[in-house]
């Protein structure tokens, strides 16, 4: 085994055994010396983003991309790095980008639409998670946030579809039902409302938020104890 295999071998053994910060100081000495090693700097990049170093992280990512612009998983990762930097509109660039050139690597439209909604950006959003599930990508998860960016939009009958499509697969999903039932309380169907918030209470009985709406639509009384919450 060569020096250059032993060191990936420990930078390994450290980051399996939970000692991310020492797995960092290897990974880091060995690209002092052998810098153009892209695929070690990936690993590195991502070991900063699990260690909460994101502007790190993106520091490494960026070497990367900039050395081999078709790397896509690496222009990926930098995405959802920028994302958590709050950079909205460079990780929107990347996602783009990654649309463009490798539109199977659909995950990128589901981070492109999340971009857009922390923007503000409804429309967008809308739209990027309408091509995954139009296109049968990324199932519950397309859905549900395609859900939460209509309801934001005011938009509840079409994040009660959203919600419903989710629910014949899985009736048991907590927050799923919990929205629901919120946006049922939006267009004004309390029996429905109802419905949902009961069987959040049943699959949660700690979650506060749902017992309370709860008793304040099934006991009038409460309205005079309670401020109604917020939707």
């Amino acid at each position: 085994m060569s020096e250059l295999d032993e060191l990936r071998q420990e930078a390994l053994e450290f980051e399996m055994t939970g000692k991310i910060g020492k797995a960092i100081e290897k990974l880091d000495a060995i690209l002092k010396d052998e810098p153009d090693l892209h695929d070690l700097r990936v690993k590195l990049a991502e070991l900063y983003y699990v260690f909460g170093e994101i502007k790190k992280s993106i520091e490494e990512f960026e070497k990367v991309v900039k050395a081999k612009p078709d790397y896509t998983f690496a222009l990926y990762r930098l995405g959802i790095s920028y994302f958590r930097a709050t950079r909205f509109t460079d990780a929107l660039k990347v996602f783009h980008h990654i649309n463009a050139v490798e539109p199977e690597l659909y995950m990128a439209s589901y981070w492109e639409g999340l971009s857009h909604y922390h923007m503000g950006q409804f429309k967008r959003s809308i739209d990027a998670y309408k091509r995954l599930t139009e296109k049968g990508h990324c199932g519950t998860l397309g859905f549900y946030q395609l859900a939460i960016v209509y309801k934001a939009s005011g938009k509840y009958e079409e994040a009660i579809k959203c919600l419903k499509a989710i629910l014949k697969e899985d009736p048991n999903v907590v927050s799923v039902n919990y929205h629901l039932a919120l946006a049922y309380l939006a267009i004004d169907n309390q029996d429905y409302a109802i419905k949902h918030l009961k069987k959040v209470v049943e699959l949660d009985p700690e979650h506060l938020d749902a017992k309370r709406r709860l008793k304040i639509l099934t006991d009038p009384e409460e309205l005079y104890t309670f401020e109604v919450p917020p939707l």
